[in-house]
């Protein structure tokens, strides 16, 4: 049986994929709750790992010591660069990076890819809502926005901040990692604030910042709504492309 590991950095992502378990098993794993779930010979692990890189790295580790893993799963949603993605389309990314403190990439880091069978029945499954699947680059921030003059030689950025977290960890034993994200965000329906101000050194929010920027400019809350509702649409897509995929017979990932 094919142990696999799935982390999501929020419970907002990890509930859009327990609402399409049927059958799991709920128990504490470290200072997480993991849920544990089958479909077909698979045997998934899901842990949330709350937002940013150390976060991302820690559950990883958790799930490591757990388990006897041959697959990592970082999914949920992110932000895109390019105007063309839609919302709730969804990214499964060949290479990841680090921007910065200038907001330029570094190097890439290569990521494993899904298999023909399991792409295709990621594909049949978002087209029924509307959104499309498509190959790019994910790459990991501390909340900036970065810009397509930013990001101009990657293949279809998009903005997240967890993945290089899982990079490193599961490097340690040669353990392959797919990242599979869905849009919540870009250059036509973006984040109202600046979020990367929003965010102290631990990848914390400050709510107190975020309430204070609300009650300074009350024209974002609409703004806010839409995010809201976007974000909601996007963590869905991410989990129907994911259990579509794991759904599958046959390898998830190319070789």
């Amino acid at each position: 049986m094919e142990t696999i590991g799935i982390i999501a950095a929020m419970s907002q992502e990890s509930d859009a994929l327990l609402r399409l378990i049927e059958q799991r098993e709920c128990s504490d794993l470290e200072t997480y709750r993991c849920y544990r779930f089958r479909i077909l010979n698979r045997d998934c692990w899901l842990i949330t790992s709350g937002m940013g890189r150390q976060r991302a790295a820690q559950a990883t580790r958790a799930l490591m010591d757990a388990a006897n893993l041959q697959l990592l799963v970082s999914v949920g949603i992110a932000g895109a660069v390019n105007a063309d993605l839609e919302i709730g389309d969804v990214v499964v990314s060949g290479n990841t990076c680090l921007t910065d403190k200038d907001g330029l990439p570094g190097p890439l880091q290569p990521l494993v890819r899904l298999s023909d069978t399991a792409w295709q029945a990621a594909e049949r499954a978002l087209q029924a809502g509307g959104a499309g699947l498509y190959s790019g680059t994910v790459v990991t921030t501390h909340g900036a926005q970065l810009t397509e003059q930013q990001l101009a030689k990657l293949a279809n950025p998009v903005l997240e901040m967890e993945t290089m977290g899982i990079v490193g960890v599961a490097a340690e034993k040669g353990i392959p990692l797919l990242s599979l994200r869905s849009i919540s965000d870009g250059p036509r329906a973006p984040i109202p604030f600046d979020l990367e101000a929003m965010m102290d050194e631990q990848d914390n929010l400050r709510k107190g910042e975020i309430i204070k920027t609300i009650l300074g400019h009350p024209g974002i809350l609409p703004q806010l709504v839409r995010m809201g509702r976007n974000s909601r649409q996007a963590a869905d897509n991410a989990a129907i492309a994911l259990i579509a995929a794991l759904s599958q017979p046959g390898p998830v990932i190319t070789p």
